[in-house]
């Protein structure tokens, strides 16, 4: 098997790995999405509050709940950067789509995707679909479309200075 062949199969098994692990936490039920959103919460909390494992467990919880909600937040956005970073490569990959033109099939694609994992949350028992959240997570694609983007412009230009030395 050919480098390019192994390469475009590896990068959709990382895409598909990816919206596997979003469809993942999506499909949680919302008390078990909030279990594991506390956990994270005291585990940020041990690391960036000093002296948070001697503080009292009221004190602790009242620091967890008020992170709760940007933790989650940011939790979307990430999962989503990851996404958009790789779906840039894929449609490089997949596709003669160069510069704005790849820029902008790949923020399609994830913002279906985005959508798609929301209207999927209608069906899981405590959970809903929030435009807010579509727009998070359409704003991590951006994010990690604009870095996969970036990347690949650096590699082009060096690429090219390269061939003119």
């Amino acid at each position: 098997m050919g480098k390019k062949i192994f390469l475009k199969i590896f990068l959709i098994v990382l895409t598909v790995a990816v919206m596997c692990f979003i469809f993942k936490m999506s499909a949680m039920e919302a008390e078990e999405s909030a279990e594991l959103s506390t956990s994270v919460g005291y585990t940020v909390g041990e690391i960036v509050v000093e002296g948070f494992d001697e503080m009292p467990q009221a004190e602790q919880a009242e620091y967890v709940d008020s992170i709760e909600h940007p933790l989650r937040k940011l939790a979307h956005f990430s999962e989503f950067a990851a996404l958009g970073f790789l779906l840039v490569l894929d449609v490089a990959a997949f596709t003669a789509a160069k510069g704005l033109k790849r820029y902008v099939i790949a923020v399609i694609l994830g913002l279906v995707y985005a959508a798609t994992d929301e209207l999927h949350q209608i069906m899981v028992s405590g959970r809903s679909c929030e435009l807010r959240d579509v727009l998070i997570d359409t704003g991590g694609v951006v994010a990690g479309c604009a870095v996969a983007s970036l990347i690949i412009a650096l590699l082009v230009f060096v690429k090219g200075r390269k061939k003119k030395s």
